[in-house]
């Protein structure tokens, strides 16, 4: 662990099953996400969860886990499947952190935008828009009773 504007930073480095390639074998997907220790049990769980805006399937949501890291991609191991030409096998991840989420984009060819910018890797807001190749989805943050936790632009 090194120390950084009075964060901790740790590396995480984890193993993505079936590439071919490499040079993406070892993915290293925040290339140092800052640890936050002040974090208070006592505040709420939220949940994250991915609405997909775009499609023959626009209205699905999905549910992003808190445990794990969720894969947005062709390849059909993917957390989250995209039936894309656009989009690459393993285009994309949401990695939780404590309470925030991560998306980090992993080699792709075409990016991975957030609210119309190529990113990447950023922690998501509440009603971020991510576009991975011709797919939309509204990134959505909810309390443990399902209702939406509002945020102030500057959090």
């Amino acid at each position: 662990m090194m120390q950084a504007d009075g964060l901790s930073v740790g590396l995480l480095l984890m193993e993505v099953r079936g590439m071919k390639d490499d040079k993406f074998k070892e993915f290293d997907p925040t290339r140092t996400i800052p640890k936050r220790d002040h974090l208070s049990a006592k505040e709420p769980k939220q949940k994250a969860h991915l609405v997909l805006l775009t499609g023959d399937k626009a209205g699905t949501h999905y549910l992003i886990k808190d445990d794990r890291m969720t894969i947005l991609g062709r390849d059909a191991e993917c957390q989250i499947h995209l039936q894309d030409p656009d989009a690459s096998r393993r285009h994309a991840a949401i990695q939780p952190f404590g309470r925030e989420f991560y998306i980090m984009d992993m080699g792709s060819t075409n990016g991975t935008l957030i609210n119309g910018q190529r990113e990447e890797k950023r922690i998501l807001r509440h009603a971020d828009k991510i576009t991975i190749g011709l797919q939309e989805f509204q990134f959505l943050l909810t309390g443990p009773d399902g209702h939406p936790i509002l945020t102030s632009p500057a959090d």
